[in-house]
């Protein structure tokens, strides 16, 4: 209230003042000016102090404000920070989870795939075991020399030298005993197998029809073929009977 009553009425004030100390006589228009301005000056002077004051005023009433505000701009802050965080979460867990679906996928894929290779190696081996059984223990007396060449032809490696190097008391003794020698396979089971060979082990059965026409009785054996592939085909390495 002062400092607006000064703002007010500074002239009148200081000039009243002035006048009363001043006497009536010697009062000439030099001094008069020279107090008016100094007058002024000190009208400015309050007047520049009166609105330093409202400005203050102004200022701590905005900032009285903002800080009532803010806690709603925090919060909204926060708000928006954490929608893209959460939205960044759920699609890093969609990738992992796509990328885990797409590896199992992919593992059971290749083991099925890898699980039916197996079983076709498998049954190779063994049909062609069975085959080269049936082949080694089938022996007409007249067409011996025939059937020999087959033996020879489905075998490799050091069973193939050995029946080889014998194959030509094979014949004579077949051709002699002019019998008939049929065999036929009863079971078979892949024992152990590679990439390219296997252990077979095969049950055969087989019969002798001589030129007199009497018929043994079937004998039974138990056989452990060795297989392996030569070439496109899978032929017999080496040959055991089982007790």
């Amino acid at each position: 209230m002062s400092v607006m009553h000064a703002v007010e009425h500074p002239s009148a004030t200081l000039e009243g003042d002035r006048l009363d100390e001043m006497p009536d006589e010697g009062i000439d228009a030099q001094d008069l000016a020279d107090r008016a301005d100094a007058e002024a000056t000190a009208a400015e002077e309050v007047a520049a102090a009166a609105r330093a004051r409202a400005r203050e005023l102004r200022g701590s009433a905005a900032t009285d404000q903002e800080a009532q505000s803010e806690p709603d701009g925090a919060v909204t802050s926060t708000r928006r920070w954490r929608r893209p965080r959460l939205a960044t979460v759920l699609a890093s867990i969609a990738v992992v989870a796509t990328c885990a679906l797409v590896a199992a996928s992919g593992y059971l894929l290749w083991h099925h795939q890898r699980v039916g290779e197996e079983q076709q190696r498998r049954a190779e081996f063994a049909a062609a075991a069975r085959q080269a059984v049936v082949t080694l223990m089938s022996i007409d007396g007249s067409k011996a020399q025939e059937d020999v060449q087959r033996i020879i032809d489905s075998s490799t490696g050091q069973f193939r030298d050995d029946f080889q190097n014998s194959a030509k008391e094979f014949v004579d003794v077949a051709k002699e005993s002019k019998s008939v020698t049929t065999a036929s396979v009863k079971a078979s089971a892949v024992e152990s197998m590679s990439e390219d060979s296997a252990v077979v082990l095969v049950t055969a059965a087989t019969t002798i029809n001589n030129t007199a026409g009497a018929n043994q009785q079937p004998r039974t054996w138990r056989l452990s073929v060795d297989v392996v592939r030569d070439g496109g085909q899978i032929k017999m390495s080496k040959v055991d009977f089982v007790p």
